[in-house]
């Protein structure tokens, strides 16, 4: 029998996003405390309770622009270590295109 329980809005502390595990893979919802961050749960919780709160989720084609900004920002913390500045630099190159399309997903399907 499936949970009665519906997975709660959380903060993803290393992006500042709001994020919802929904058969096992975290979905990004928006900046935290936005309200396309709650309108999109909304969203994905419904298609996830009508699809019958299946425990896997179905393979996506493609990940959003603030998975692979994420991806990114994770490398780069890692290759770039101090005294270089080039995270910094970086991390403040790619602000704009977190703001305006975090949640768009890239041109190109993913394997």
């Amino acid at each position: 029998m499936p949970s009665r329980r519906i997975p709660s809005l959380r903060k993803h502390k290393a992006s500042g996003q709001a994020v919802v595990t929904l058969g096992g893979r975290d979905h990004y919802c928006g900046p935290w405390g936005s309200r396309v961050a709650v309108a999109e749960y909304d969203r994905l919780v419904g298609e996830w309770l009508a699809s019958g709160r299946p425990s896997h989720a179905p393979r996506r084609e493609s990940v959003s622009i603030a998975e692979l900004l994420l991806a990114y920002a994770k490398h780069c913390q890692d290759y770039y270590r101090p005294p270089s500045r080039e995270w910094e630099n970086i991390k403040y190159a790619l602000r704009p295109l977190k703001e305006r399309y975090a949640h768009v997903p890239p041109g190109c399907p993913w394997p």
